[in-house]
C-alpha cells in the first residue's frame, strides 16, 4: 500500500513524534532511518524486508557497510545511516566510559561487560584477553583468537608473551558462544584449569574465563558439573 494512503498521524516520525520511540515497531524504527523506499518498496516496506532478510535485529547489527550495499535500493547514504545507528545502540549498551572514568582506567570487570556486549552479534567465536596492572586496572584488551561456530583456538604462546611484555599482574580471558548459551563445556572448564596452571607458575594471576552470549557473562569454573555447553 501506497503511504500515501495512510493517515499522516499513523506515519512513523508522526507516531514518534506523538507516543513515543518506544511505541514505534522495529520497522517504523528502519524507515526513520532509510527516510524514504525504493522503486519497489514504500520505506515501511523496505524497512520490513531488511527485517526478513536478516532474520532480526541482531541480524542487522552483524551486517557490514558493504553487505548494506548489495541489496537493492539501499545506496551509501542509507546504508552507512544504519551502520551507524546500530554501532551507536552497540557503544551504549556496552557502557562507553565518560571522561572522568577513562583518567582513572577500566576495572577488567567492566571491560569484559563491555566486551559482552560488543561480541553478541557475532556469528563466530571468539577469545578476548584482558591484561591488567597491581591496580587491578587495565592495561589493553584484545581479540587474541577467532574461530567457526563452534569454537576457537587459544594460541597458549601467545597469551604468555603478551602478558609478559605488557609485565601484566593479572589475566582475564572471555570468549562468545554465537549460540546463545553461557553453559561451559567440558573443553572450556579443561582451558580454564590449564590456562590458571600457566600464569601461576609465570607469578600471574588467573582473573578468571568467561563465556559471554547476548549480552551476558558466565564465569566458567573448573569443577563445575557439565551442562553442555559448547565451547
Amino acid at each position: 500500500m501506497s503511504l500515501l494512503l495512510v493517515p499522516v498521524a499513523e506515519l512513523p516520525r508522526e507516531r514518534l513524534e506523538n507516543f513515543g520511540p518506544q511505541a514505534l515497531s522495529l520497522a517504523e524504527l528502519l524507515a526513520i532511518l532509510l527516510r524514504t523506499g525504493d522503486r519497489e518498496r514504500n520505506v515501511l516496506e523496505a524497512a520490513s524486508y531488511l527485517l526478513k532478510e536478516f532474520g532480526s535485529l541482531q541480524g542487522l547489527a552483524r551486517t557490514s557497510f558493504h553487505e548494506f550495499l548489495k541489496i537493492g535500493g539501499l545506496g551509501k547514504a542509507k546504508a552507512a545511516s544504519l551502520v551507524a545507528a546500530l554501532e551507536l545502540a552497540k557503544r551504549l549498551h556496552g557502557g562507553e566510559k565518560a571522561a572522568e572514568e577513562s583518567e582513572k582506567g577500566e576495572t577488567p570487570r567492566s571491560c569484559m561487560a563491555r566486551w559482552s556486549v560488543t561480541l553478541a552479534a557475532e556469528s563466530r567465536e571468539f577469545i578476548v584477553a584482558v591484561f591488567a596492572d597491581s591496580r587491578n586496572r587495565v592495561i589493553m584488551d584484545e581479540k587474541i583468537s577467532w574461530g567457526g561456530l563452534d569454537g576457537a583456538v587459544l594460541d597458549m604462546k601467545f597469551l604468555l608473551r603478551k602478558a609478559i611484555r605488557l609485565d601484566a599482574s593479572g589475566v582475564l580471558l572471555l570468549h562468545n558462544h554465537p549460540d546463545g548459551s553461557v553453559n561451559a563445556s567440558v573443553e572450556d572448564r579443561l582451558l580454564t584449569a590449564h590456562v590458571e596452571r600457566k600464569l601461576e607458575a609465570l607469578g600471574i594471576d588467573f582473573l578468571g574465563h568467561y563465556i559471554a552470549a547476548g549480552g551476558v557473562f558466565s564465569e566458567v569454573r573448573p569443577n563445575a558439573p557439565d551442562r553442555g555447553g559448547i565451547s
